[in-house]
């Protein structure tokens, strides 16, 4: 134990929680509340442009849309979780910044909301087709082999929002081996 002038240093003294500290502990201890995130709200220029590219580019169902002078959004569930995109009063930026991602984060990546949607492997092949097809930035020429698990790409939507499109595989390369993307 480290001693400073015949003593032991504050850092290494042990002290007794406060109130508030056993407080926290206790409950801690305890079950909490079932809590489930259900809605992740994004906001956008032209709800008719998110609902083209999400229901007809990645082929998401689309639960709900309304676009009139009042009132826009178009909201897709997935498993429970709904993915809401709502019209914006003023005109919003595209984003041009991409945002960290554990998968496969693009050079200069920036610490921004983003979010993963997985496809069975062989529909992602299909989405990966109608990606390209609409022109959008990726950050990669193809979808690419991740943490030794599972293919991702790394895409832009209408407005700027980073999406990782990924699929895990059914069966595993060999050890060592990094499989290239064949379409």
């Amino acid at each position: 134990m480290a001693k400073k002038g015949g003593k032991k240093t504050k850092s290494l003294q042990r002290r007794q929680p406060g109130k508030a500290e056993a407080a926290i502990d206790e409950l801690a201890e305890q079950p909490g509340p079932k809590v489930n995130v259900r809605f992740l709200y994004v906001m956008c220029n032209d709800v008719g442009l998110m609902r083209d590219f999400y229901s007809d580019v990645l082929g998401m169902s689309e639960l709900n849309f309304r676009d009139d002078e009042n009132f826009g959004w178009a909201v897709y569930d997935t498993e429970g979780f709904q993915l809401m995109f709502f019209r914006w009063d003023n005109e919003l930026p595209f984003d041009e910044r991409w945002a960290w991602q554990p998968g496969e984060a693009p050079e200069n990546s920036a610490p921004l909301m983003s979010f993963s949607l997985e496809y069975p492997e062989d529909e992602l092949r299909e989405v990966v087709k109608r990606v390209r097809e609409v022109d959008l930035p990726t950050a990669t020429d193809k979808p690419t082999w991740r943490q030794n698990s599972y293919w991702g790409w790394t895409i832009k939507d209408p407005m700027g929002n980073t999406i990782e499109l990924f699929s895990s595989v059914q069966q595993q390369p060999p050890e060592g081996e990094t499989p290239e993307w064949q379409e």
